[in-house]
């Protein structure tokens, strides 16, 4: 498996965007949210979506350059249309509102439509993070997508919603929790599909109600369908899942799952809140330390070295692969270089 430096993956992106005539600010924060998900382990997120975005470029499915519209705005709220432009861009404007609006009015939301696929959500969720925000972000499939089973179903009637809310530190990397309301986000089924690597027990029921551990069955007929996430509490991954795709899809008006025929793309709904309005952020932050501290010191079972938070394994990846280099599957790697 060849391994390739943060900055390795930044040169290829950009070259292959580069290519294709994609502005060169707009394929900046594109290559930075692949190349920091691979960073931080996220590679079901990472340069692995770079084919994907140059068949979706060539069939005119994401349109560079578009511009993001404001359809309604307060001083607290914006919805956005974003033209079906490219999705990192998108959140990233979205997001940058927010914390502009926030700093005004102590609380703000922005809803967004007709956004192609963002990546990770814990990404944006930092740039609130720098701020000394406290950002929330979920996204459905803008209706399509549909490859999560409900709570008791076998078939696919949810995308894998994900949920994303990053809390700054003082001095700190800042805790982050990243995750689909599924099992494990659908992306990650590809990875397996590349390494050739069965999926664990408990990732996919098939349309026979049986559990399999095929990553090729996800895409076969019919499909097998990604579990919500809780194992024999799934029906609280379930509940979560429902809300996420009510306030990304039927509050932004990108519209609830639906249908497999839906054009897939996010739904995305933004929360930033600025602690500075609450409290001082000193303060704030040493709590968090505090409370950080009393959740480490618990006894641990055995087998455990440490209590992590949210979003630490990611920061520990992050430096071991800026030491060692950034893995990169096989079968990813020869589709990215057919794109040279």
């Amino acid at each position: 498996m060849p391994h390739f430096t943060a900055e390795e993956l930044t040169e290829i992106c950009r070259n292959v965007f580069q290519k294709l005539n994609i502005p060169a600010a707009e394929a900046e924060i594109v290559t930075r949210s692949m190349v920091d998900a691979n960073r931080v382990g996220h590679d079901s997120h990472g340069v692995i979506h770079l084919p994907k975005y140059v068949r979706e470029l060539e069939e005119g499915l994401i349109q560079p350059g578009a511009p993001t519209e404001t359809l309604h705005e307060s001083a607290s709220i914006a919805v956005l249309d974003g033209n079906w432009g490219f999705g990192p861009v998108i959140a990233t404007r979205a997001v940058e509102l927010a914390i502009q609006k926030a700093k005004q009015t102590d609380l703000s939301s922005v809803a967004v439509s007709r956004c192609n696929e963002t990546g990770r959500l814990g990404g944006y969720a930092c740039l609130a993070a720098e701020a000394e925000m406290i950002a929330l972000l979920m996204a459905n499939d803008h209706g399509g997508g549909t490859c999560v089973a409900p709570h008791g179903g076998v078939e696919g009637r949810l995308s894998t919603n994900p949920i994303a809310c990053a809390v700054p530190i003082e001095g700190q990397d800042p805790i982050i929790l990243d995750m689909s309301t599924s099992v494990v986000a659908s992306g990650k089924i590809r990875v397996k599909q590349h390494r050739d690597e069965a999926v664990p027990h408990g990732w996919l029921i098939g349309a026979d109600s049986e559990s399999t551990t095929d990553a090729d069955d996800f895409y076969g007929v019919p499909p097998a369908a990604l579990l919500p996430f809780g194992g024999i509490a799934a029906h609280k991954g379930f509940g979560l899942s429902v809300i996420v795709d009510i306030l990304s899809g039927a509050l932004t008006g990108a519209g609830c799952s639906q249908s497999e025929d839906a054009r897939v793309g996010n739904g995305l709904f933004v929360l930033v809140i600025n602690v500075a309005s609450f409290r001082g952020f000193p303060g704030f932050s040493a709590e968090i330390e505090r409370f950080i501290e009393y959740l480490k010191s618990a006894k641990r079972a055995a087998g455990v070295d440490a209590i992590r938070m949210p979003g630490e394994r990611g920061w520990k990846e992050q430096r071991r692969r800026e030491r060692e280099g950034i893995p990169i599957d096989a079968e990813t790697w020869a589709q990215i270089q057919i794109l040279f």
